[in-house]
């Protein structure tokens, strides 16, 4: 199992989720951190498991919440590029690979 990297930028993104949802419900900020993880999870375990999303990415779609956690598999690590959401800015995350 590859050990995973978040870039900083991608944990600001968690962040923002986390307390959109948060101010809302507190249960739904709670099961999107845990949809996060076993994303996180499962990605480590099988990074091959997800379909290629761009030349040197690939996407793993989130379940319940609107979000796909693109990464890049490297020698060593897993990069976490973005949690993007589905409906915003299609590819701004590129510059961070």
């Amino acid at each position: 199992m590859k050990r995973i990297r978040i870039h900083s930028q991608t944990q600001h993104e968690i962040n923002e989720a986390f307390e959109w949802y948060f101010k809302r419900s507190p249960k739904t900020a709670e099961a999107f951190l845990t949809e996060i993880g076993t994303a996180l999870a499962q990605i480590a375990a099988h990074p091959q498991l997800y379909p290629i999303y761009t030349k040197n990415t690939r996407k793993r779609v989130m379940e319940k919440f609107p979000y796909s956690v693109i990464f890049q598999e490297k020698v060593e690590v897993i990069l976490i590029a973005a949690v993007a959401h589905a409906k915003r800015r299609p590819g701004y995350w590129r510059v961070r690979i």
